[in-house]
């Protein structure tokens, strides 16, 4: 659970910095986005009432000229008559207001144009019926609506001319080019000033996300480093970090509050461990004595039954009777040294010398038994009687592994390799069946009548307090090798 939680923690704290960021730029970039969408409507808005309202303008100046030319013609106010009174005088007033019209009669025919040259081909020649309706319903007689050609867009404006009476004679178009380029070239400087603004945003947001991400990445490191060295072995202390955000406040709190569980259970698990552990150990010292003690009390009643005084041959009961009282002390005091020896293993002498000459030196407890392969010399920091120790458990096991009416051959190999010394153990015995090998280093276990159960646990804690591993190769039929594996140590290193 703890180290999920840490590898948890440790992917929020990579990621964090990367969303602070994302974040941020998401949020600039859709802001400046909006803003830029928003000003170009509002310039197009600004720029399309600016030419309705210049087009008002015009027209009214135009109508005002036309009127004022109707007032002074010596031809009829009719219909039939304006391409007459219009004929001079339309350029005329085209250049004066600088601007192009067409006068139409009211069935939407093209009576004159201001137009010559090449603007005559996009002079409409009638006006469409639809326009004529929309020009009658509307209530002050005029119309304004935007349309296209081949030049381009441009705003029409229709209105009647009327004689002295208000009487309609003709229709007044104003074809009326949009002078858009100034707000054009305003749009154009608003988003270059715009986008340099934004870029000089852009690289604050990066900033200040560096910073804000830095200083809360600074704290998430800590707990993440803080959970790491969490360890049910070791004291853990707990976190006080000034100037936290709000929002990482209840990590440190649960954090907290799991260090306050953890040492209770820690003690807890402890106590019930070292509990459990006297208890299995004394009911395995119970069984063990209990082994040679029966022997001892069915052997005595007899004795005591069976003895006569004066009998021939009492001697030599008497003294086999002693044989096999000091032969059951003996196994007593072999089980007694054996859980002695397993709860003094923490109690090492190291030394730094050539581990080659105790391997070599028991060996030759067993001659014939067992030989030595390997290097001459290997200086390394260990503990000479708890190696010897291990190893005299390890070639006793191996011979006893051996074939029924075969001569034992226990090849023992000392080797260098990546700063670790290997001890290999390894006979040709008849191998450890699978249900067994999983159980050979747990203590109380062994497939021995006269056992203890205890000497590969012994092994195995010898090499563990040197800080090494051990592992084991077996084959059914052809044997079993065990291996040592020991740091090779110089004086200046600490073993605990």
């Amino acid at each position: 659970m703890m180290k999920r939680l840490w590898s948890r923690l440790g992917q929020m704290t990579r990621s964090l910095r990367y969303r602070i960021f994302i974040s941020m730029f998401v949020i600039l970039v859709l802001s400046s986005v909006i803003i830029f969408i928003t000003s170009i409507i509002q310039y197009r808005e600004e720029a399309k009432d600016y030419n309705y309202k210049r087009l008002e303008r015009k027209e009214k100046a135009l109508r005002e000229s036309i009127n004022l030319v109707l007032r002074k013609t010596m031809f009829p106010v009719t219909t039939e008559y304006l391409p007459l009174i219009f004929k001079e005088e339309i350029h005329q007033l085209a250049n004066v207001h600088n601007l192009n019209f067409e006068i139409y009669d009211l069935e939407g025919r093209l009576l004159v144009s201001s137009a010559g040259g090449f603007g005559k081909d996009t002079v409409m020649s009638l006006i469409p019926p639809k326009i004529l309706d929309e020009l009658a319903k509307t209530p002050d007689k005029k119309l304004k609506i935007e349309e296209k050609n081949v030049q381009g867009d441009f705003i029409s404006a229709y209105s009647y001319i009327t004689d002295a009476k208000y009487k309609p004679i003709g229709i007044l178009h104003i074809p009326y080019r949009s002078k858009s380029d100034f707000y054009e070239y305003e749009i154009k400087e608003f988003l270059s000033r715009m986008a340099k603004v934004y870029i000089f945003l852009l690289l604050v947001a990066i900033a200040i996300s560096f910073v804000v991400s830095k200083n809360l990445i600074k704290s998430l490191s800590v707990i993440s480093d803080k959970l790491k060295e969490t360890d049910i072995a070791k004291g853990n202390q707990k976190l006080e970090i000034r100037r936290l955000p709000d929002e990482l406040q209840p990590l440190i709190d649960a954090y907290n509050q799991m260090v306050d569980k953890l040492e209770r259970s820690t003690k807890q698990l402890i106590r019930m461990e070292k509990e459990a552990a006297w208890g299995e150990m004394a009911r395995q010292v119970a069984h063990e004595i209990r082994n040679p003690l029966t022997p001892m009390r069915l052997s005595i009643e007899h004795f005591l039954q069976t003895f006569r005084p004066g009998d021939p041959g009492n001697a030599e009961r008497v003294r086999q009777f002693g044989e096999m009282l000091l032969e059951q002390v003996d196994v007593l005091n072999r089980i007694a040294r054996s859980f002695s020896e397993y709860t003094k293993i923490s109690e090492l002498d190291f030394t730094y010398d050539n581990i080659v000459d105790t391997i070599r030196n028991t060996v030759m407890l067993f001659p014939g038994h067992a030989r030595y392969e390997g290097e001459d010399e290997i200086y390394t920091l260990y503990d000479k009687g708890r190696i010897k120790q291990a190893l005299v458990n390890l070639i006793r096991n191996a011979i006893q592994a051996t074939r029924e009416g075969e001569q034992p051959d226990v090849v023992v190999r000392a080797y260098v390799k990546e700063e670790h010394v290997y001890i290999e153990v390894e006979d040709k015995g008849t191998g450890i069946p699978p249900e067994v090998l999983e159980h050979i280093f747990e203590p109380r276990f062994t497939t021995k009548s006269s056992g203890t159960g205890l000497g590969l646990s012994i092994v195995r804690r010898i090499v563990e307090k040197h800080e090494g591993r051990i592992s084991v190769e077996t084959y059914q039929g052809k044997g079993t090798k065990f291996i040592l594996i020991l740091p090779l140590k110089k004086p200046d290193h600490e073993i605990q």
